[in-house]
């Protein structure tokens, strides 16, 4: 049964790719700054895909920029733009921050709540989400910053040789 099939819930795949941008468009919104950037096709990128990304900082992407992405299904999390040196890992890290603060808070809130109204049920419900959401967050938000430290560290002869040892490997 087709349906029945939960592998995209239960595993996020997220994709690491370098490319070249062939053409780039923008879309400027009261808040946010949405990209779509086309890349060329190479031997690392053979089907010239096309990415996604949203930001509140406006970036200035420009024709055959060579950018490292960590991308879910096309949508850009974070990138290194090694040809005008800028990224947008502070962004990310204080998303992911005020989303833990945010959640913490909410917590908070519950547990007060919960005891002041001497502990009924619904807010202790409201309660264990929060700590569920909380945690899951906190686990998403580790991830996300040793991702952004590796990118750190990388050089775009290196990460070249990683994804072309990575494609072969697949092959």
């Amino acid at each position: 049964m087709a349906f029945t099939n939960l592998n995209k819930l239960f595993y996020l795949k997220y994709e690491v790719e370098l490319f070249k941008i062939e053409r780039q468009s923008n879309i400027k919104n009261i808040i946010s700054k949405d990209y779509i950037l086309k890349s060329f096709k190479d031997e690392l990128n053979p089907n010239g895909d096309t990415f996604t990304y949203q930001g509140i900082k406006q970036y200035t992407f420009k024709e055959n920029d060579e950018i490292l992405i960590l991308h879910l299904d096309k949508k850009i999390i974070f990138f290194k733009n090694f040809t005008q040196n800028l990224d947008n890992f502070n962004e990310i890290q204080t998303k992911q921050g005020l989303l833990l603060a945010f959640l913490f808070l909410v917590s908070i809130f519950f547990i007060s709540l919960a005891t002041i109204d001497q502990f009924k049920i619904i807010d202790l419900i409201f309660f264990i989400i929060c700590i569920i959401l909380l945690i899951v967050s906190f686990i998403n938000a580790n991830l996300l910053f040793k991702h952004i430290n590796i990118f750190k560290n990388f050089f775009k002869e290196d990460v070249k040789e990683f994804l072309k040892k990575r494609k072969n490997a697949k092959a």
